[in-house]
C-alpha cells in the first residue's frame, strides 16, 4: 500500500520513474502563473514537467515548487469535495425552491439572513488568527485555538440573543419565528466546526474539510428535498440544514483530535493577543456580513417575502461559483502565510500575480455567460413561478468578476499581517452597499440590489489593490488584465445573447464555453503554449497513476 505522496516508497517510484530525487507534482490551477506572467520572469517548473523529467532547477525554484505541490494538493481536495458539495446544494435548494414556491423560499432566506448577519458575534475574527497562528507554527495556535472555543462558547448565546431581538422588531409571522428558531441552533454549530476546520487549515489537512463539507450537504440535501416534498415549509428547509451543521461539528472534532491539532489550555496574555490579533478580522467580518445580507433585509422590509424568494433564486445561483476562489484561497493563504513568513518577497510575488491572472480567466466567462443564459436558466431550473428572478439575474453574476479577482487581494494581506487594510476596504464597500441599498431597492426591488453589490465589489476590488499595489508587476499591468477580462466577458456575453436563444440549453452551454476560449485566447489571458502544457502535464498524470497502479498490482 502507498505511502502517501512524501512517503519513502512513492519518492523511490518517483525517483526511479523520473529520474530525479524527488520531483513535486505541477501547481494544478497555478501552473499558468510559473509558465507566464506578462511582466514576471518566467520559471522552468512547466517545461520541467512537460518536457524533461530529469531538470533539476535552483534552490529558489524547488522552494517554490514545494510550496506548489502543497497547494495543488489541498486545492485538488477542496476543488472535488466542494464541487461536488456546491452542486449538491444548488440542486437541493432548486428543487426545494420550484416544489415550495418565492413565498416559502422567501421566509426562510430571510431567516438564514438574519442568522448568518449575527454568526458574526460568535467568531469576531477569531478563526483566521487560529488558522494563520497555527499555519506559521508558532508555539501558541493550539493555545490560541483553545481560547477562541472558550470565547466562542460565551458569544454564541449573545448572537442569539441578538438574532431573536432582530426578530422581534420587525414583527414577522410565526413561520419566520420558529425558522430563525431552528436557523439559531444551525448558527452555534457552525461556529464551533467552524473554528475546528480553521485549525485544520493551518496545519495545511483540508482533506477532512473537504470530506467533512461534502457528507454534511449530502445530509441537508437529502432533509432539505424531504422536507418541501412532505410540505414542513420554511422550518422544513432549516432543519435539513442543521443535520448538516451537526454532523460537521462532530466531524472536525474527531478528525482535529486523531490529527493531534486539539486546542490547548491558553495561557495568561493569550486571551488578550487573541482579540488584539482578531480585531481586523472581526470588523472585516462585520464588514461583510452587512453587506452579503443588507440586500435581503432591505428586500423583505420594502417588498416583502415574495420579492426576497425571487431575489435569492438570483443570489443563490450566482454565488454557488463563489467556491472556485474559496477553494483556490482556502488551500492558498496559510501557504502565502508560510511564504511571507520565509520573508521571500519574489516568490510572494509570482504567486500573487499569477492568482490574480488564473480569477480573471476563470471569472469571466462565468459572470458573463450566467448573465446571458438568465432567462432560459430560471424557467428551466426553478420554474415559471420565480420569473421575478430574471432581471436580478441578469446583473448580479457580473459581481464574480471583482470578487474572484478580489480574494488573492485579501489572502495576501491577511497572509502578511495587513488585514486592517483589508478591512478598511471592507468597511468603505460596505458603505457604498448600504447607501446603494436605501436608495435603490424601494425602487427597484431586487434589482437595485444586484446594481448595489455589482458597484460595492468593484469598489473593494480597486480599494484592495491600492494598499497592495506595490505586489504587481505594474499598475498597468493590472488594468490590462482587467481590459482584457471584460473584453472576453463582453465577448461571451454578446454571443450567447445574439445567437443562444434558439439552441438548447446544454448547446448554448458548450456555445458559450467555446466563445469564451476563443476570446481568451484572443486577449491573451490565455495562451497556445499553456494549453499545449497543460495537456502534456494532464497526459502526464494519467500515465504516471496507469504506473502505480500497475506497480500496486504487481505489489500485490
Amino acid at each position: 500500500m502507498s505511502l502517501g505522496p512524501c512517503g519513502e516508497r512513492d519518492a523511490k517510484r518517483t525517483s526511479l520513474r523520473r529520474g530525479s530525487t524527488i520531483l513535486p507534482e505541477s501547481l494544478a490551477l497555478l501552473h499558468i502563473a510559473n509558465s507566464y506572467n506578462d511582466k514576471l520572469p518566467r520559471t522552468p517548473l512547466c517545461h520541467s514537467l512537460t518536457r524533461n523529467y530529469r531538470v533539476f532547477p535552483a534552490p529558489s525554484t524547488l522552494f517554490f515548487m514545494s510550496s506548489a505541490k502543497t497547494i495543488a494538493k489541498n486545492t485538488a481536495w477542496l476543488l472535488i469535495a466542494t464541487t461536488g458539495q456546491k452542486l449538491l446544494a444548488f440542486l437541493a435548494f432548486a428543487i426545494a425552491a420550484r416544489l415550495v414556491g418565492p413565498t416559502v423560499t422567501g421566509e426562510y432566506f430571510f431567516s438564514v439572513a438574519v442568522t448568518s448577519t449575527f454568526v458574526i458575534l460568535a467568531d469576531l475574527g477569531m478563526t483566521p488568527v487560529v488558522i494563520r497562528s497555527i499555519a506559521s507554527g508558532k508555539k501558541e495556535g493550539k493555545r490560541l485555538f483553545g481560547a477562541a472555543l472558550r470565547l466562542k462558547f460565551l458569544l454564541i448565546p449573545v448572537a442569539i440573543l441578538a438574532s431573536f431581538i432582530f426578530i422581534g422588531i420587525r414583527n414577522v409571522n410565526e413561520v419566520i419565528i420558529v425558522t430563525t428558531a431552528i436557523m439559531t441552533l444551525v448558527m452555534s454549530a457552525d461556529s464551533i466546526h467552524l473554528v475546528f476546520y480553521g485549525a485544520l487549515r493551518g496545519s495545511q489537512q483540508l482533506r477532512f474539510e473537504a470530506m467533512g463539507m461534502f457528507i454534511g450537504q449530502a445530509l441537508s440535501a437529502i432533509t432539505a428535498v424531504s422536507a418541501a416534498i412532505l410540505g414542513w415549509g420554511a422550518p422544513g428547509l432549516a432543519l435539513a440544514l442543521l443535520m448538516g451543521s451537526v454532523w460537521n461539528v462532530g466531524w472536525s472534532w474527531a478528525k482535529a483530535a486523531r490529527q493531534g491539532v486539539l486546542p490547548e489550555v491558553p495561557k495568561k496574555g493569550d486571551l488578550a493577543s487573541l482579540a488584539r490579533q482578531a480585531v481586523p478580522f472581526a470588523l472585516a467580518g462585520i464588514f461583510v456580513k452587512i453587506y452579503s445580507y443588507l440586500d435581503t433585509l432591505t428586500i423583505q422590509y420594502f417588498h416583502g417575502e415574495k420579492a426576497v424568494g425571487d431575489y435569492s433564486v438570483a443570489y443563490k445561483s450566482t454565488y454557488a461559483f463563489q467556491f472556485i476562489p474559496l477553494v483556490f484561497i482556502a488551500a492558498l493563504y496559510p501557504a502565502m502565510s508560510s511564504v511571507f513568513a520565509k520573508n521571500d518577497k519574489a516568490e510572494l510575488q509570482k504567486v500573487f500575480a499569477g492568482s490574480l491572472r488564473i480569477m480573471a480567466i476563470v471569472a469571466a466567462p462565468i459572470a458573463a455567460g450566467l448573465s446571458a443564459i438568465a432567462p432560459q436558466f430560471v424557467t428551466m431550473i426553478y420554474g415559471h413561478s420565480f420569473l421575478g428572478s430574471v432581471a436580478a439575474l441578469t446583473v448580479l453574476p457580473w459581481v464574480l468578476l471583482p470578487i474572484f479577482i478580489d480574494f488573492p487581494v485579501g489572502s495576501l494581506l491577511n497572509a502578511s499581517h495587513r488585514a486592517h487594510l483589508k478591512t478598511t476596504a471592507m468597511g468603505g464597500a460596505m458603505i457604498v452597499n448600504a447607501v446603494l441599498n436605501f436608495l435603490l431597492v424601494p425602487l427597484m426591488g431586487p434589482v437595485g440590489a444586484a446594481w448595489a453589490a455589482v458597484v460595492s465589489f468593484w469598489f473593494l476590488l480597486f480599494a484592495g489593490i491600492c494598499f497592495c499595489w506595490k505586489m504587481l508587476p505594474s499598475v498597468s499591468w493590472f488594468f490590462w488584465l482587467l481590459a482584457r477580462a471584460l473584453a472576453s466577458g463582453a465577448a461571451v456575453w454578446f454571443a450567447v445573447r445574439m445567437f443562444g436563444k434558439p439552441m438548447p440549453f446544454p448547446l448554448i452551454i458548450l456555445f458559450g464555453a467555446a466563445v469564451a476560449g476563443v476570446a481568451l485566447l484572443a486577449t491573451k489571458l490565455l495562451t497556445i503554449q499553456e494549453l499545449r502544457n497543460m495537456v502534456r502535464w494532464l497526459a502526464a498524470k494519467v500515465r504516471g497513476n496507469m504506473q502505480d497502479e500497475e506497480e500496486l498490482h504487481e505489489e500485490v
